[in-house]
C-alpha cells in the first residue's frame, strides 16, 4: 500500500498519541475500593498506587468533620498526588457505620467518638505494612488534620514519617462554649454535666435525653461518652498546641482566606515553632481549583526536601 509523505506524517503522529496515551494511562492504576474487615466495624478506603507501590512515596489522607473521601478536596488531593507519583490511600472514618462510603446523616443516632479515630488509623498502618508499604506521610484536612496528629502523638507509628496538616482546627474552652451557643442555643456546660453525671454511672454508651446539637448537627441525639468525646476539655484540640509535642517533620498549610482556621501561622510560630507553615495567598478552608494545585506543589516540595 503507498502512502502519499503527509499521510505517512498523519499515521506517524497517530501512533505516537496513541504510544503517549498508553504511556500515561499506565502510569496510573485504577482507584480500588478497600474494605477493611480484620475487626468490626468495617473500615472503607480508596488505594490509588503509582507504578512505585508500595515502595515508593505513600499519603494517607483523612478528611475532616462528619465527612468522607469523595469529597472535592480530598479528591483532588488524590488526583494531584498521583500525578507527582504518589500513592494515595483515602480513608473513611467508620463514625460507627459499617463500611461507610458516604456522608454521616445528622439526624443520628451518634455513638461514635472523636478518639475512634485512632483506633481506626492503628488498623489502617497495620493493613499497610502487610502489603509492603515501609513509611508514609500522613495527610489531613480540617479537624482530620487534629486527629491524625493526635494519633501520631499517641501512637510514635514508625510508619508516619511526616505529617501535612491542611487547615487544621485551634481550640480553647471558652471558645467553644460561645460557639455552641451561638450554633445550637443552648449552654455547653450544663450539657458536659448531664454526660459526665451518666458517665460517671456507667451508663455513657446510653443516649443522652432528649435532642441536642452535635458538632453541626442540630437537633439530634447522642450518647454521653460521644457528646464527652467531641467537647471535654482537653488542651490537645487545639493542634498547634498538639504538633508541640510530635518529633516528626510536620508541615501546616493555611488558607489566607480560611474563616474556619484562620490565625494559624500566628498561632503556630507561637506554640509550634518547630513546624513549617505555608499560607496560600486566596484560599479558603476547602483550597478548590488553582488552591489545590499550590497546595499539591508545597506537599510535594515537603516531601522531598528531607
Amino acid at each position: 500500500m503507498y502512502l502519499s509523505n503527509t499521510s505517512a506524517y498523519r499515521l506517524s503522529m497517530i501512533t505516537l498519541l496513541v504510544l503517549i496515551t498508553l504511556c500515561v494511562c499506565g502510569a496510573k492504576v485504577a482507584a480500588e475500593d478497600i474494605a477493611l474487615s480484620d475487626q468490626q466495624p468495617t473500615l472503607s478506603a480508596r488505594l490509588v498506587r503509582s507504578d512505585s507501590w508500595p515502595q515508593g512515596d505513600v499519603a494517607v489522607i483523612l478528611h475532616g468533620t462528619l465527612s468522607h473521601r469523595d469529597t472535592e478536596i480530598i479528591q483532588s488531593l488524590e488526583s494531584l498526588l498521583g500525578d507527582e507519583g504518589v500513592s494515595t490511600l483515602a480513608i473513611n472514618l467508620s463514625l460507627g457505620v459499617e463500611d461507610r462510603k458516604q456522608a454521616l446523616p445528622c439526624d443520628g443516632p451518634h455513638r461514635h467518638r472523636e478518639s475512634d479515630a485512632s483506633i481506626e488509623l492503628a488498623r489502617w498502618s497495620a493493613w499497610l505494612t502487610t502489603q509492603g508499604v515501609r513509611e508514609f506521610t500522613a495527610i489531613g484536612h480540617s479537624r482530620g488534620a487534629n486527629q491524625i496528629a493526635r494519633y501520631v502523638l499517641d501512637t510514635a507509628d514508625p510508619l508516619a514519617a511526616r505529617l501535612i496538616l491542611i487547615a487544621p482546627p485551634q481550640w480553647s474552652s471558652q471558645k467553644t462554649q460561645d460557639a455552641y451557643r451561638d450554633r445550637h442555643g443552648k449552654p455547653l456546660t450544663t450539657l458536659l454535666a448531664q454526660a459526665q453525671e451518666q458517665s460517671a454511672n456507667e451508663r455513657g454508651d446510653a443516649l443522652l435525653p432528649g435532642n441536642l446539637g452535635l458538632l453541626y448537627c442540630q437537633n439530634t441525639r447522642a450518647t454521653a461518652a460521644s457528646f464527652l468525646s467531641y467537647y471535654s476539655d482537653d488542651p490537645l484540640r487545639d493542634t498547634p498546641t498538639l504538633i508541640a509535642g510530635i518529633s516528626r517533620p510536620v508541615l501546616v498549610i493555611a488558607g489566607s482566606e480560611d474563616e474556619v482556621a484562620s490565625g494559624l501561622p500566628t498561632a503556630i510560630a507561637e506554640r509550634a515553632p518547630r513546624a513549617l507553615v505555608e499560607e496560600i495567598d486566596g484560599a479558603d478552608h476547602f483550597f478548590r481549583d488553582l488552591y489545590a494545585d499550590e497546595l499539591v506543589e508545597i506537599a510535594i516540595d515537603f516531601m522531598h526536601d528531607e
